[in-house]
C-alpha cells in the first residue's frame, strides 16, 4: 500500500457545495428552504464536458506554501485557531497526508476549495479581520464588479495571485465555514483521469452576487436540490448521489447542525465506487452496503458480475443499501437509514442508454 501511494496515479482535488438560504414570502416545509451553486463546464472540457458540477479542482503548490501562515497572522489568527479544523478521530484519509514542508492538509485543501469556487464563480469565501470566527455560516467579500472578472482570470493563471487577493482585500479564507462531507474517489474503470477528491460543504445566509469564469465555464445556476431531478442537465455521478442525500434535509439550519455534528469517521469513509453488472443495469455500492467488498484497490479494475439476476433480486439479497442504480433513462439513489428503513430518491438521466456501461462509467 505504501509504495501504491508514493505513486499517486491520480490528483488531489477539493470542491465544495456551497448552500444559500433563500427567502420565500410563504415558506413550505416539504421545500427546501435553500439553493445550491452549480456550474456547468465548457463542452470543449477534457474532463466532464457539459456537465454541471459543484465549484471545485485540482490542489496547487500555491495553497499549501507556509506564506499562508503570515496571511492569517496579520489578522491575529494563530496556530491555535485551527486547531478545530482536526477532529479527533483515530484514523485521517489519506490525502490529509501532509509534508513538514507544507501546511497540514486541513488547511491547504480548504484554502483550494475557496480558490476554485473564486475562480469559477466570483464567490471569494474570506472574512475580514474583525469577523467572528466563532461563527459556522461563510462569509464573503464583495470585488468590485468591473474587477471581478480580472481578478478570476488572475488566480486561474496563476495560483499564487490569489494571496495577492487577500493582502489587498485585507482578508483571508474563512476555512472554518468549511465542513467535511466526503472523501470521493474515481472508480478503477476510469480508464483517463482519476482524483481523489474531499467534499466540504458551506452554508451562506443569502445568495450573493456570482459570475462564471468563462475560461473554465459556460453557465452558473443556484438551484434546489429536489428540482434538479426534474431537470434536463446532465450531473456526474458524486454530484447525482450528494443531491439525493441534501433532498431529504429541507432546512438550512439543520442542514449546517447536520454537516458540524455528522460522523466524520464514517463521512469521510472513502467513496470509491465498485461497479455491478445486473441483468438489467448496473449498480454503484459504496461504503456501507452490504454488497461492497471487504477489500478494495485503489489500481487495479474491479467490477462485480451478477448479470443472471435483477436489480429487485439484487436489492432483496441486501439487508443495508448504500448504492446508485442504473437503468434505461434513470438513476435510483437507495440508502438505508439508522432505523433500517430503505430511502428511495430517482432521478433521470439525459442521454443514458441501459445498454451502455461506458457512458456511465466514464463519468466519476
Amino acid at each position: 500500500m505504501e509504495k501504491i501511494l508514493k505513486m499517486k496515479p491520480w490528483q488531489e482535488s477539493a470542491s465544495l457545495i456551497l448552500a444559500a438560504r433563500q427567502y420565500v414570502q410563504k415558506y413550505n416545509p416539504a421545500n427546501c428552504n435553500y439553493k445550491l451553486l452549480w456550474l456547468k463546464r465548457h463542452q470543449k472540457s477534457h474532463f466532464m464536458p457539459g456537465m454541471y458540477v459543484f465549484p471545485g479542482g485540482t490542489t496547487d503548490a500555491a495553497d499549501s506554501t507556509l506564506k499562508w501562515y503570515e496571511i492569517f497572522a496579520a489578522f491575529g489568527v494563530n496556530n491555535d485557531s485551527f486547531a478545530s479544523l482536526v477532529p479527533k478521530i483515530a484514523e485521517r484519509p489519506e490525502i490529509y497526508r501532509s509534508r513538514q514542508d507544507e501546511l497540514p492538509k486541513e488547511i491547504s485543501l480548504r484554502i483550494t476549495a475557496i480558490r476554485e469556487t473564486f475562480e469559477e464563480s466570483g464567490i471569494l469565501i474570506c472574512r475580514h479581520k474583525d469577523a467572528n470566527i466563532s461563527t459556522n455560516w461563510a462569509k464573503h467579500m464583495s470585488i468590485p464588479k468591473n474587477e471581478l472578472q480580472m481578478w478570476q482570470s488572475k488566480v486561474y493563471n496563476d495560483a499564487k495571485e490569489f494571496l495577492t487577493l487577500c493582502e489587498k482585500l485585507e482578508c483571508y479564507p474563512d476555512l472554518w465555514a468549511l465542513h467535511e462531507w466526503r472523501n470521493w474517489f474515481t472508480p478503477t474503470t476510469m480508464p483517463i483521469k482519476r482524483f481523489n477528491t474531499i467534499f466540504y460543504l458551506a452554508c451562506i445566509p443569502l445568495i450573493p452576487y456570482a459570475k462564471y469564469g468563462a475560461i473554465e465555464m459556460e453557465d452558473l445556476k443556484w438551484e434546489m436540490p429536489e428540482d434538479l431531478f426534474s431537470m434536463n442537465i446532465s450531473l456526474p455521478p458524486p454530484q447525482q448521489y450528494e443531491i439525493a442525500r441534501l433532498s431529504k434535509i429541507k432546512n438550512i439550519d439543520k442542514l449546517l447542525d447536520f454537516a458540524m455534528e455528522h460522523n466524520i469517521e464514517e463521512a469521510l469513509q472513502l467513496y470509491l465506487p465498485v461497479v455491478t453488472i445486473l441483468k438489467d443495469g448496473i449498480v454503484y455500492v459504496f461504503p456501507g452496503d452490504t454488497m461492497y467488498p471487504m477489500d478494495v484497490s485503489l489500481l487495479d479494475e474491479q467490477q462485480i458480475d451478477k448479470s443472471d439476476i435483477t436489480r429487485c433480486e439484487y436489492r432483496e439479497m441486501t439487508p443495508i443499501k448504500n448504492r446508485m442504480e442504473y437503468w434505461n433513462t434513470h438513476i435510483k439513489v437507495i440508502f438505508t437509514d439508522i432505523h433500517g428503513k430503505d430511502n428511495y430518491v430517482e432521478i433521470s438521466i439525459p442521454g443514458y442508454r441501459k445498454d451502455s456501461h461506458e457512458n456511465t462509467k466514464n463519468k466519476l
